[in-house]
């Protein structure tokens, strides 16, 4: 069974195309949302144009936490795939991790004239658009299938999702996952990917990031540069904020966090907005235009590997000219490889077998027969669930067609009258 974990790592708690002139200024973010300055994303300009009105943002994650004020008329009923909720709309996580990523994309935050919506008024970069809330987790670091994934994606495929986030990271490829990832892209949906956290360490590729037309999205500082635990390699596509988040906690406040499950829904946000102003556009015009406006970081030592295309500048892509791109270009780049780092050959050279993962990557690690004891025991365990699954959905069926025929019945004895 494949160990999944959320990119994220915790530091401190504590429809039209375009908006008339006059309209909403958008929400006003939080003190300590640095992203949304004008120094950085510049939020403000960007809601002159678009905040993400009629479109379904997918956060495969957690779950999302639907009570919180925050994200009030925000949150669609989803999909459970932990089978402890019936549609997503919780978050039992110990982090909030689910709903603080749903908050950086559809936070409602404070109105114009300073009163709070929700106790942290945490704003959204798309805070117009809906989230739909796909859960394939309990909390951040547990252990997720190949196949919740897989089905989380589809879900969010079918029920209408335009751009989907996906805060999680693996260092295997999986075949379920790339062939829900490639249903995804084939059904005009943009999927943007959290990069991971390990860039300091062994620097693994990670997926679902690193699979073709997947938006790969690693972590930049406040002073724009690259945050440092960030991953790097050859499928990084873009960068956004990673360090010093402040988004919603479980309990209705705010809280503070790094990691690059944090800079993907920014990623995701500026997605929103671009579908929102421009419908007709399609998925591949959409990822052309956030790749061809994004900005240089201010300093890395390998700008492509860190940071891919640059920082996502959301006004720049909401002003940028239509692309003529006509399928998605991140379909063709070559096969991803990560970016040797100092950190990383030091340790080999001193002759170390140990090894550091970050604290959000679920690791096993011990003697052999301790893994080999824990791979069979996982390994049980996921047939179990699939095998649940499995029946689960042959009742549905099973339900759906005993529906029809009951109404083809009822057809029959109306036409025989």
């Amino acid at each position: 069974m494949n160990r999944i974990g959320t990119a994220l790592t915790v530091s401190t708690l504590m429809i039209s195309p375009a908006l008339a002139p006059g309209s909403s200024p958008g929400p006003t973010p939080a003190a300590c949302q640095w992203p949304l300055d004008s120094s950085h994303l510049d939020a403000q300009k960007a809601w002159a144009l678009s905040q993400g009105d009629g479109v379904t943002v997918a956060v495969i994650d957690t779950g999302v936490d639907a009570g919180d004020p925050d994200l009030h008329g925000r949150i669609l009923p989803g999909e459970d795939l932990t089978g402890q909720s019936a549609d997503g709309r919780v978050d039992t996580s110990s982090d909030s991790h689910g709903t603080s990523v749903a908050a950086i994309i559809a936070g409602n935050g404070g109105p114009a004239d300073g009163s709070a919506n929700g106790p942290a008024a945490i704003a959204g970069l798309a805070a117009q658009s809906s989230i739909l809330p796909v859960r394939v987790a309990t909390t951040n670091g547990t252990a997720i299938t190949p196949l919740a994934l897989s089905e989380g994606i589809a879900f969010a495929v079918r029920h209408g999702a335009g751009v989907i986030n996906i805060s999680i990271t693996t260092d295997i490829s999986n075949p379920e996952v790339s062939d829900a990832v490639s249903y995804a892209i084939s059904h005009d949906v943009v999927v943007v990917a959290a990069a991971g956290n390990e860039g300091a360490a062994a620097n693994p590729v990670m997926y679902p990031a690193a699979l073709p037309g997947v938006v790969a999205v690693a972590g930049t500082t406040r002073a724009n540069s690259r945050w440092p635990l960030s991953e790097s390699g050859s499928y990084i596509t873009l960068a956004a904020p990673a360090e010093g988040i402040c988004s919603l906690s479980d309990s209705g406040g705010a809280f503070t966090a790094s990691g690059t499950s944090y800079s993907a829904p920014f990623v995701a946000a500026t997605a929103a907005l671009l579908r929102s102003r421009y419908p007709h556009e399609s998925a591949a015009q959409i990822i052309t235009r956030l790749i061809a406006t994004a900005t240089a970081p201010s300093s890395t030592t390998n700008q492509t590997a860190a940071s891919g295309r640059g920082i996502v500048d959301p006004a720049k892509a909401l002003t940028a000219p239509e692309p003529t791109a006509t399928t998605n270009p991140l379909l063709s780049r070559p096969a991803p490889t990560p970016e040797p780092n100092a950190a990383t050959a030091k340790s080999r050279t001193a002759g170390s077998t140990s090894s550091s993962r970050n604290s959000v990557i679920a690791v096993i690690s011990g003697m052999v027969l301790a893994v080999v004891v824990a791979l069979f025991g996982g390994l049980w365990a996921y047939r179990r669930w699939s095998h649940k699954q499995k029946q689960r959905r042959e009742e549905e069926l099973r339900q759906i067609l005993l529906r029809q025929r009951k109404q083809q019945r009822r057809k029959q004895r109306r036409g025989s009258v």
